[in-house]
């Protein structure tokens, strides 16, 4: 009988999460740049997490990613996050990191990268062609020029 009334108040819970709506008006003004550089708290994340982003936000494409944000962008609630997507486990030695387009409703992916766990060594991720390149192979491939 607790886990009915578990389950019901579960649902009730992400009932009336789903139910809220954020469709206030927002206002204009300058764009704000955050990194949300991990969706864990703290606590969980770790020394190669770090590593990780920090090998992907020093490429020069993360730079021309934000200035092409702050360009862009008006709506004062959206900044740019960097996140893992996936750490290593047995079988795939990368972590998978995500640059997007973060607000309060979404993440929005830009671009993915895979970082070695091993050697830190950066490779781009085509998620259109579910393909791993060398980050010379994607800036041969024009698909590095931001916008």
């Amino acid at each position: 009988m607790k886990n009915v009334f578990k389950v019901a108040c579960l649902f009730v819970l992400l009932f009336a999460i789903w139910s809220c709506n954020s469709s206030a008006p927002k206002t204009a003004a300058a764009p704000k740049i955050e990194l949300n550089l991990s969706p864990k708290t703290a606590a969980d994340s770790n020394k190669n997490d770090s590593i990780a982003i920090a090998q992907v936000t020093a490429l020069p494409e993360f730079n021309n990613i934000l200035k092409w944000f702050q360009k862009n962008n008006k709506d004062t609630t959206k900044h740019v996050g960097v996140v893992i997507g996936q750490e290593p486990v047995k079988g795939f030695n990368y972590y998978w990191v995500k640059i997007g387009v973060d607000d309060p409703d979404r993440f929005e992916d830009l671009e993915h990268f895979y970082v070695n766990a091993k050697d830190q060594s950066v490779h781009y991720l085509d998620i259109k062609t579910d393909s791993l390149m060398s980050l010379s192979q994607w800036r041969g491939s024009g698909k590095d020029s931001w916008k």
